[in-house]
């Protein structure tokens, strides 16, 4: 039951995340190539968007929804990207793992796509994600019609063996663009499938030509936009409670609530292809619980004492609500793994003539926790209010050793 509410709960903040806007100034290339400048709906795409939404104004409550064939491309201010509108022939047959071990039919799409542009030059390169997520690279010129740079994995029955076989095309067809310069035109030969390779060498070939090409673009290359990882430490008070339950001596007993310190570090890791809102959150915290209770029933006038210290590793997923100023609200949730490192009380006291005793023989030393928190960003400093709730200390079936925690946290980053 828990993992489904962690589960619906980080499909919520993903739905959420998608479904608000993210207005950022642009420009929109139309099919006379005038600009027209306003807002655009910037989602850092990983899959080459198949529509974009703009508007004049951030105030204008119409949307106007723009697919390739109706614009010659779009540009972001920030960050700076460029996409161009291409009409493609493109082959998209899947290459993962599942359709390389098997015979399929090839998949081939002949429709206008947005590429997102890489270098700018005599040649220009551009990157394509198709709806599979394989990346794709194409290549243009003045006078030269946009042409992909095959690279094909498939699935080959023969006589001699069936196996997965790989055509490297896209090498001869470097080698023959770049003729004209032996040195480039060898590394054609060699060079992977991979963007920062391509780009390297579609830089250097541009740089040699721009000279003599007549061309009105300077060499210039896209620069991607890493949104940055932030870190700090972080601290608060946990206002704790024990509603213990079952059979096991643990269940029969009114327990204090009590209040305990946590602190630790923790680092943001921003996931900015899928939505420049949601993050990675990872927390390793020093906690500490006390629970000190008087048993009833059967165990009627016992006293218990525990007292354990926990570093606790926390995952979370963040959502961040965009704001133009720097007081930017957000939630999280995730999971908690907490492992007792101190045990500093575990003892019963069975009557008042008695001597104390060890409560628990072997408690449980691996404690698993839901976290969610809702809090706000100011400038460095995080405020948050979070509740926990875990399994606890319990080794007994037939006793739970629930603990929920309200906790409230500040937290500074680097």
């Amino acid at each position: 039951m828990r993992v489904i509410s962690l589960f619906l709960c980080c499909m919520l903040i993903s739905y959420a995340a998608v479904a608000q806007r993210n207005y950022v100034p642009g420009t929109i290339v139309t099919l006379k190539n005038d600009s027209l400048k306003g807002f655009i709906d910037f989602r850092n795409w990983y899959q080459s968007p198949g529509e974009i939404v703009f508007k004049g104004s951030l105030s204008d409550a119409n949307e106007q929804r723009f697919k390739p064939a109706d614009i010659n491309g779009f540009k972001v201010a920030e960050p700076d990207v460029e996409y161009v509108s291409r009409k493609l022939r493109i082959d998209i047959t899947r290459q993962d793992i599942k359709s390389l071990n098997e015979s399929t039919e090839r998949i081939v799409q002949d429709t206008p796509v947005f590429l997102m542009r890489i270098v700018t030059g005599p040649y220009n390169l551009y990157q394509y994600i198709d709806p599979f997520s394989r990346a794709h690279y194409i290549y243009d010129a003045v006078d030269v019609p946009a042409r992909e740079l095959e690279y094909i994995q498939q699935y080959v029955e023969r006589s001699s063996g069936s196996g997965i076989f790989t055509d490297e095309r896209y090498k001869d067809q470097l080698a023959a663009l770049f003729a004209d310069n032996a040195e480039l035109s060898e590394k054609a030969g060699k060079v992977p499938y991979r963007e920062a390779n391509l780009k390297k060498l579609f830089l250097a070939y541009n740089t040699y030509k721009a000279p003599g090409s007549g061309t009105q673009q300077p060499v210039r290359v896209q620069k991607k936009a890493h949104l940055p990882v932030t870190y700090g430490i972080m601290g608060g008070i946990a206002f704790n409670s024990y509603p213990f339950s079952g059979a096991a001596f643990l269940g029969q007993g009114e327990y204090e609530n009590t209040q305990s310190p946590v602190g630790g570090i923790w680092t943001d890791i921003p996931l900015g292809r899928n939505g420049r809102n949601i993050s990675f959150v990872a927390e390793l915290l020093y906690k500490k619980l006390e629970a000190n209770g008087d048993l009833h029933g059967v165990y009627n006038g016992a006293v218990v004492k525990f007292a354990f210290s926990y570093l606790q590793l926390n995952t979370l997923f963040r959502y961040t609500y965009p704001t133009k100023t720097a007081i930017r609200p957000y939630i999280n949730a995730g999971i908690g793994n907490g492992f007792v490192i101190k045990t500093s009380e575990n003892r019963i006291l069975r009557s008042r003539d008695t001597q104390w005793q060890v409560a628990i023989d072997g408690p449980r030393k691996y404690e698993q926790t839901l976290v969610g928190g809702i809090g706000v960003k100011i400038y460095k400093v995080n405020v948050e209010a979070r509740y926990t709730t875990g399994n606890g200390f319990s080794p007994y079936p037939g006793g739970k050793s629930a603990i929920h925690s309200f906790q409230i946290l500040a937290a500074y980053g680097f």
